[in-house]
């Protein structure tokens, strides 16, 4: 019996309710106003509570008529300050404002006793005073202009080429801050080659990557630039260029190259070096058709049919 009366006297102690409170509750925007026409940014309601307390869910009688997109906390001098953040942009200037709210919230207290956890829930409200804030035009040229911060890079599929060669080239559009627009695209500053249209590989608010095939030729090193794509700066508010690092290109002597080395082969539309490239043969030895015109030969690989000269047959397969 003596055993069980400091039990008992604990699961009192853990049984008696615990005091929440919902502190204050304030409207704000991430980043701070003056926004701008086309702007990705947060409407964000902070809620301040005691830093073992958490909201589980709360209703306002103004504001966005959704619930939030994301939520974030962060506790600092016995204070939890949690965060909940709507997801937005304006197509137009709107002077935006929120009437006083009232806040009624979930305010739920953890306590921790060793290895136990025991939760008390209250139900509490508290004013978020009137709040507005206002979202303009970009200025003169930047007008319609993306915003945010971006980064753009240029890759390919190998550093080098011999004259003919295709290489696949990877270009990347990064939205560090903001989002990629949806009309963006990407346009190689004009050098000795040829270039086919960009294909869009991946797409996403933060990112967009297309590929597109280069057909080196001369027996220089080439530089391949990316045309600079313009945006607006949230940093110093103007509109910018944002650069591309150039992508160097290498000749290499074909004729001390093993033939592991050397670029894959060309697939060309009709039997001759300057015939626009299809693509370029596969891994798996390509099929002949059968037609053959002057040294070259049609061939089926990886589903496309076109021409490559008859040595680059492996084996001299016929």
């Amino acid at each position: 019996m003596n055993r069980l009366v400091p039990l008992a006297a604990f699961a009192a102690l853990v049984a008696l309710p615990t005091h929440a409170a919902l502190r204050s509750a304030a409207w704000g925007t991430d980043p701070a106003a003056p926004l701008y026409v086309g702007q990705a940014y947060d409407l964000t309601l902070t809620l301040v509570t005691d830093a073992n307390e958490e909201i589980p869910s709360f209703t306002i009688d103004q504001g966005p008529g959704r619930n939030p997109d994301s939520q974030t906390h962060s506790e600092a001098n016995g204070q939890r300050r949690t965060v909940f953040r709507w997801h937005q942009t304006e197509d137009a200037p709107r002077l935006a404002s929120i009437p006083l709210t009232r806040v009624v919230a979930d305010v739920m207290a953890v306590q921790q006793f060793g290895f136990m956890r025991t939760a008390n829930t209250t139900r509490q409200g508290v004013g978020a005073e009137a709040f507005s804030y206002e979202v303009v035009a970009l200025p003169g040229e930047a007008a319609g202009a993306p915003i945010g911060e971006f980064a753009l890079s240029l890759s390919a599929d190998a550093p080098d080429f011999a004259p003919g060669d295709l290489r696949l080239l990877t270009a990347t559009l990064t939205a560090r801050q903001g989002v990629v627009p949806k009309e963006a695209a990407f346009t190689l500053e004009p050098v000795e080659g040829r270039a086919w249209p960009w294909r869009v590989t991946e797409r996403t608010e933060k990112r967009l990557v297309a590929q597109a095939y280069f057909l080196a030729e001369g027996e220089k090193p080439l530089a391949l630039r990316l045309r600079p794509f313009r945006a607006f700066d949230l940093r110093t508010r103007a509109l910018a260029e944002v650069p591309c690092a150039p992508l160097m290109l290498f000749p290499r002597d074909v004729s001390a190259a093993p033939e592991a080395a050397r670029g894959p082969e060309p697939l060309r539309l009709a039997p001759n070096v300057d015939a626009p490239a299809l693509g370029v043969v596969g891994k798996t030895p390509p099929e002949p058709t059968g037609d053959r015109v002057g040294g070259w030969v049609r061939v089926r690989s990886e589903g496309r049919e076109g021409w490559i000269p008859e040595a680059a047959l492996k084996g001299g397969k016929q």
